[in-house]
């Protein structure tokens, strides 16, 4: 790819205006995102690096990024660049892309920032996709009811028994946290370095069968006598609305709303150990990029304090860096949260998970 002088990353001289750059960024997700980046990223980069300016596309959902995809790919097999310079967008695209050489393969060479990452979470994607930001699944639960709150699965399993119907999990065909839920029940009993980034194979999943029986006697004690609602959305108004004390939610959605006090003042969230699930928000440069040194300054500038904490304070983010580089005040706020999440099951055993859980757990009765 040949040496990239990141012009201004150490503190360099800033272009002349007549030198100006137009970045052309795609945004796959919500409209809470799309904020992110207008209202946030682009303009505090803009007044550290005046050089550049920005073309956003919104992706909402991810919705036409089968055709940014074709796009890319095709200017790669003609040899030609491309005008898209930065892309976030689900991790199907990201894997898809690798095997056909699409993304720039990043290091702190290119990205000097790049060394406060976590390497787990670079190695996951061999350093194609840069994580920016993070969420996990946590444990919310209501301060004004429990006293005390669970440190770990075993301790939540024993909650939930002693306190029938204010527990519940969304069903795992509908969101993510719900997902998290089941499938800790089966890492309880198999742990996660089997089924997660491993070859599928069908077979290894007889080993699952103390998890759904775990499950199945928790159906009882769940809200309404095993009601489990559709979406991440419908189990926080549960909580809202006190007919639950505790449940599995998504840290960015449950602490959004808690800021916005869409929640009780009471609310909480823990991690337990071994920590539930999490995903990482990632960003590719396609190595077509006609403007590579503008984007990966801004890749670098998107690891500094200033920025990871404009992502915690407008959508409830975690950090992409490591904890400890972030200022003690957010490390304080997020004491209880923040940890290292697990890793999700490969996509086709969790396909599996969300299947068998109707069969082996709520029987159809949905």
């Amino acid at each position: 790819m040949g040496a990239v002088c990141l012009v201004g990353m150490n503190g360099g001289t800033p272009a002349r205006a007549a030198d100006t750059v137009t970045l052309n960024l795609y945004i796959g997700g919500d409209t809470n995102i799309f904020d992110l980046w207008k209202k946030g990223f682009l303009p505090a980069f803009s007044k550290r690096y005046p050089q550049y300016k920005f073309n956003m596309v919104e992706l909402l959902h991810d919705n036409g990024s089968d055709g940014i995809y074709d796009k890319i790919l095709a200017a790669k097999r003609a040899g030609r660049p491309v005008d898209i310079d930065l892309w976030e967008t689900n991790p199907g695209f990201l894997e898809q892309g690798i095997s056909e050489g699409l993304w720039v393969k990043l290091s702190d060479r290119l990205v000097a920032n790049l060394s406060k990452i976590p390497a787990r979470t670079l190695e996951a994607e061999d350093y194609y996709g840069m994580p920016y930001r993070g969420s996990s699944v946590v444990i919310g639960y209501n301060s004004q009811f429990v006293k005390t709150a669970p440190q770990s699965f075993d301790d939540l399993v024993a909650w939930i028994k002693a306190n029938p119907g204010k527990f519940t999990y969304c069903d795992p065909n509908t969101c993510g946290s719900g997902q998290a839920f089941v499938t800790a029940a089966i890492y309880r009993y198999t742990g996660a370095d089997k089924f997660a980034g491993k070859a599928y194979d069908a077979k290894e999943e007889a080993a699952w069968e103390p998890g759904w029986k775990l499950l199945k006697e928790l159906q009882p004690a769940m809200y309404n006598n095993g009601f489990h609602p559709n979406g991440n959305v419908a189990v926080l108004q549960l909580m809202a609305q006190q007919n639950i004390w505790m449940a599995s939610v998504w840290s960015d959605m449950g602490l959004d709303w808690f800021t916005r006090g869409q929640l009780p003042k009471t609310m909480k969230f823990v991690q337990i150990t071994p920590p539930l699930m999490g995903d990482d928000s990632r960003v590719m440069v396609p190595a077509g990029s006609a403007h590579l040194e503008g984007a990966l300054t801004l890749l670098n500038w998107l690891l500094t304090p200033e920025a990871q904490t404009m992502a915690i304070d407008m959508v409830a983010a975690y950090p992409g860096i490591d904890w400890k580089y972030m200022p003690e005040s957010v490390r304080i706020r997020f004491k209880d949260v923040a940890k290292a999440y697990a890793p999700w099951p490969n996509p086709k055993y969790l396909a599996d998970i969300k299947r068998l859980w109707h069969d082996q757990v709520v029987g159809g009765a949905q």
